[in-house]
């Protein structure tokens, strides 16, 4: 019989995440992996496979966390527009913290490994059309009830709104302080109108 766990697969999980998003996949060692997620090789080994099977599992996480959550607000408000609002409002305040100097981990994913690994490209791929479709979604509630002209291409919108919420996280990096992105986000929204 299989001895228990001794620890919780997704709390070590969420410190590989931690370290990942911290250092980039290329920076972390193994030993760091071990010594944040307090485990030994055999048990990592065991329960993650390799650093590459980890990383793909931290992205899935993040993806299934904290960019759900960004979603949601998307989904969740009755009106498109204010949930769109919602969404740029909600990334100011996560950038306007010292935790919003990291990025995203899902975008420093895509310019780190994307380009040469197909796994993760895939992941940053479905993540971004995740983004867009929950844009477009918002976009057409908002065109049915009046707030944005049904003659605007609303599959273009979103592409547009998905590439300012990148362009923010990475701007962000640099803590360009809040009015900045304040007035990003107004010219962004205006072209709703």
């Amino acid at each position: 019989m299989a001895r228990p766990k001794a620890f919780h697969p997704t709390t070590a999980l969420d410190c590989a995440l931690e370290v990942f998003w911290q250092q980039g996949y290329k920076a972390t060692s193994l030993q760091d992996l071990l010594q944040a997620m307090r485990l030994s090789k055999s048990s990592f080994y065991e329960t993650f496979g390799n650093k590459h099977a980890l990383y793909l599992a931290a992205i899935d996480r993040y993806r299934n966390t904290t960019l759900a959550q960004y979603v949601d607000i998307l989904s969740a408000q009755d009106h498109g527009c204010q949930a769109i609002a919602a969404v740029f409002a909600a990334l100011i305040e996560h950038l306007d913290c010292p935790e919003g100097r990291r990025g995203c981990f899902m975008q420093n994913a895509a310019v780190e490994s994307a380009p040469h690994d197909a796994a993760t490209a895939a992941r940053v791929r479905d993540s971004h059309h995740t983004f867009e479709d929950a844009f477009y979604r918002a976009i057409r509630r908002a065109q049915l009830q009046g707030q944005i002209a049904m003659d605007k291409d609303p599959r273009a919108l979103a592409r547009f709104l998905t590439s300012s919420m990148y362009g923010l996280l990475v701007l962000g990096k640099i803590a360009p302080g809040r009015q900045a992105l304040e007035d990003i986000v107004v010219v962004v929204l205006s072209t709703l109108a």
